[in-house]
């Protein structure tokens, strides 16, 4: 019994942070610190703009109808602000994408990106690819299209499974630019040997907070944040306590949770 009730007050206290969060956010924009991934999007996308060559970008594995729907969210912002950058330099663009719910949305953000930019001229829907909903199919795609067309730029972000590296070990092959992100911890290390700029875990969700600037998905990352470190608090006071010989605390934890 204590088990439930202590999820049910934890769970209580995630919400109230996060509403709380959300109400601050609409007052006052909350800092969220610079990430050199989203800084050097211009940088890249000018690179490729004086090579003449594209942009490459994929969300990996998920989709809007999973468990991964929210950084896969995350990733799609983070793709426009790849597309506001090619509409303004001029750079052709490519999402391979495996997930047919999510095309329509892809043209969409890559259209309004190219509209933002400058050069809505450039938009063509061929620049979402469809390759299937089928994992082999993807990763073929991505590393045909990257060593056919040698991108300056290749990017994957979002719930990336095993054609991570595939996309990032082809994109080091031809010699592109690479920015990666995921918070599936199996795949940061090939991410971090491979890419010059990487969201690691959480971050991901709190760059394409910083790119939307909604106060909903702002409050919640600060929600969130507040909840860490409420948890890291206790932790604290746990081990000073025990190291000191005191158990008191934790015997009331361990009490209250169950």
């Amino acid at each position: 019994m204590h088990v439930r009730v202590f999820e049910l007050v934890t769970f209580a206290l995630l919400c109230l942070l996060i509403y709380l969060g959300i109400a601050r956010a609409k007052k006052t924009k909350p800092y969220v610190r610079p990430f050199p991934a989203l800084e050097h999007i211009d940088e890249a996308v000018g690179r490729a703009a004086e090579m003449g060559k594209s942009v490459h970008y994929c969300t990996g594995w998920g989709g809007l109808n999973d468990e991964w729907a929210p950084v896969t969210t995350a990733a799609l912002a983070i793709m426009g602000e790849f597309a506001k950058a090619c509409g303004k330099y001029g750079v052709p663009m490519r999402y391979s994408c495996i997930r047919s719910h999510i095309v329509p949305i892809a043209e969409d953000i890559i259209k309004f990106g190219y509209d933002t930019g400058g050069h809505p001229e450039m938009y063509t829907p061929d620049m979402v690819y469809y390759t299937s909903e089928e994992q082999r199919a993807l990763m073929s795609a991505m590393m045909g299209y990257i060593m056919r067309e040698r991108p300056a730029v290749n990017c994957i972000f979002g719930a990336t499974k095993y054609e991570t590296i595939h996309s990032v070990g082809t994109g080091a092959i031809a010699g592109s630019m690479q920015f990666a992100g995921t918070p599936r911890l199996y795949y940061l290390p090939i991410i971090l040997c491979t890419c010059d700029y990487a969201l690691i875990g959480e971050e991901v969700y709190a760059a394409g907070a910083v790119v939307t600037g909604e106060p909903h998905q702002l409050g919640s990352v600060r929600g969130v944040d507040f909840f860490k470190m409420i948890i890291i608090a206790l932790i604290a006071i746990s081990v000073i306590l025990s190291s000191a010989g005191t158990d008191w605390f934790q015997r009331l934890i361990e009490f209250v949770a169950g």
